[in-house]
């Protein structure tokens, strides 16, 4: 019994906790407006590496890929879709789907992949001076096959083929 009221006489409280807190205006820590328009980075599909950006329609939701299973003429393509989107065009839906070609060439359009020019430039700057010496090599080896040919054209002048 001693373990008992000891137990209960450890969380009763005091009267003096049971009084009513009188109600006061809530105090403001920061007036700063949160910001409305943050750009995360886009999320990358993980089979064709493309960004998956947010749906042009609905602006609120970032497509999704997948791949078609249950297609008579598409089997195994990769398409982009809004998760709005119904499986048939349902009016008051999104209507945002296309396959990866289609979407490749968007994004591309759209300024959402690098261009292929600027991407071809940057690794041709990499990689000219070793073009370049491949270049003076294979020009000097082609050289030297002249000079082998014209000295046994010259040793065999005599000879005829048949």
């Amino acid at each position: 019994m001693s373990q008992a009221s000891s137990s209960t006489a450890r969380t009763r409280r005091s009267s003096a906790a049971r009084v009513p807190l009188q109600a006061a205006p809530l105090s403001i820590v920061a007036a700063a407006q949160p910001p409305t328009d943050v750009q995360l980075p886009a999320l990358i599909d993980d089979v064709s590496g493309l960004p998956l950006i947010w749906c042009l329609d609905c602006k609120d939701v970032r497509v999704f890929a997948a791949t078609t299973t249950n297609s008579e003429h598409n089997i195994g393509k990769r398409y982009f879709k809004c998760p709005r989107k119904k499986f048939r065009n349902v009016p008051g839906t999104c209507s945002r789907f296309c396959f990866q070609e289609e979407y490749v060439v968007f994004l591309s359009d759209n300024g959402y992949l690098p261009s292929a020019s600027s991407t071809i430039g940057a690794t041709l700057t990499t990689n000219i001076p070793e073009l370049v010496d491949r270049i003076d090599n294979l020009e000097l080896n082609l050289n030297k096959v002249k000079e082998m040919v014209g000295m046994s054209r010259d040793g065999l002048g005599n000879w005829i083929f048949l």
